[in-house]
């Protein structure tokens, strides 16, 4: 039985970065940076004014002699006006500082005279002051994305700043979930004896959809492993990635292994040490054209195919998309536990708990099966093997 930290590594060896594409730049938000990128176009491209007020030499505001108002300089447009020794221009925000200008000072801190063709300094002003140099956010050839980074909004704003209307990032990968058992009923249907409803197949294609990844296929597969074959032999030919739910551990009524023995394709390992969630299987399958199928197997329990999603999936589908090694960590928040906690297990155990900013509060049961907990909850704990933890012991959590 592997430990996490080995199952781990074992998976992100296996699995690459898919092909980059080009796609309009609208459509990379949440996607990575396929490849690093130096700028082109300098931010600000022309020296302008951040401020409303009046383009002036600083010196000239240094004394009370009166200025004179030579013209006007609106944004978006060039009129090549001067400032000389004596003189202003009235300028707004985001317009060209005239030349022989160094400074711009404030509408409010100049009183005008002569009905506007003067102005007099109330406050003096610093060479450069209120003055937006060419190219002091972004020069040209600074690097201002690295290869796997993720886009966001801001940066498709800086990215459209550049003049990009498209960009190259990691293709999604073509995912497909496959529940097992029969005794899932589908939603909506009337529960018969010994029935429940299949709630692991539109969980895991939500956690899909958190990541970005929306084109899911997903389709269910009765305890038959001929028919389980039939349906993981489509799907592997078909997609990048196949996560069986179900099915997977050595119960007479477990087809997932039998299966993939018909397919030949071996598992890689199908046992780790944690709790919840020891049978998980990893392998990948060769396709005619050389690529390969990663395929995890999660356990049929809700919360045990929640938290081996979480730890085990979700960092192989963003080295798929291309993500870089930052972005495959789980945002970690310092806490104070709320109450006592025992693991009498000699596995690790991932409590389900809710962060409030503060404290960390375990949820109700942590059975594998209960759902209620898991859906009160939004980070994880790791507790060592036969460890227990004082309520007010500093801890450190998972987001999730």
């Amino acid at each position: 039985m592997l430990t996490e930290s080995e199952a781990i590594e074992r998976i992100l060896s296996a699995v690459h970065p898919l092909p980059p594409q080009s796609v309009p730049l609208r459509e990379t938000f949440n996607r990575f940076a396929a490849h690093p990128l130096l700028a082109m176009v300098p931010l600000p491209g022309f020296n302008n004014s951040a401020m409303d007020g009046y383009a002036v030499q600083a010196a000239d505001s240094k004394n009370t002699l009166p200025l004179r108002v030579t013209g006007e300089q609106p944004a978006g447009s060039q009129r090549d006006l001067k400032v000389g020794p004596g003189e202003a221009v009235r300028i707004f925000t985001g317009a060209p500082i005239p030349i022989g200008a160094n400074a711009v000072i404030m509408q409010e801190d100049v009183t005008k005279i002569e009905g506007g063709t003067q102005i007099t300094c109330n406050e003096p002003v610093e060479l450069n002051e209120n003055v937006r140099l060419l190219g002091c956010d972004i020069c040209v050839g600074q690097r201002i994305l690295e290869i796997g980074q993720r886009i966001t909004a801001a940066r498709i704003g800086m990215l459209a700043a550049q003049g990009l209307s498209a960009f190259e990032v990691t293709t999604k990968p073509r995912v497909a979930v496959v529940t097992t058992g029969d005794e899932l009923a589908v939603a909506g249907k009337l529960l018969q004896p010994g029935q429940i409803y299949n709630s692991n197949g539109v969980m895991l294609q939500a956690m899909l959809g958190g990541l970005g990844i929306d084109d899911v296929t997903v389709q269910h597969a009765a305890d038959d492993y001929l028919q389980t074959a039939d349906t993981l032999r489509g799907l592997i030919a078909s997609h990048d990635f196949l996560i069986i739910c179900g099915g997977v551990s050595v119960g007479d009524h477990d087809c997932v292994r039998p299966a993939l023995q018909a397919l030949r394709v071996k598992p890689g390992f199908w046992r780790v040490k944690i709790k919840p969630g020891k049978p998980l299987l990893f392998t990948q399958a060769p396709r005619a054209d050389g690529s390969q199928c990663t395929i995890f197997g999660l356990p049929g329990n809700p919360v045990s195919a929640f938290v081996t999603f979480e730890l085990f999936v979700r960092p192989a589908l963003l080295k798929a998309m291309g993500a870089s090694a930052q972005e495959l960590k789980h945002r970690e928040v310092r806490a104070v536990l709320d109450s006592k906690l025992t693991n009498g297990s000699n596995r690790p155990h991932y409590v389900r708990g809710s962060f409030d900013g503060q404290k960390f509060i375990p949820q109700g049961g942590q059975r594998s099966n209960e759902l209620l907990a898991l859906g009160n909850s939004n980070a994880l704990l790791r507790m060592e093997p036969d460890s227990e933890l004082a309520a007010g012991t500093d801890v450190t959590a998972i987001l999730m």
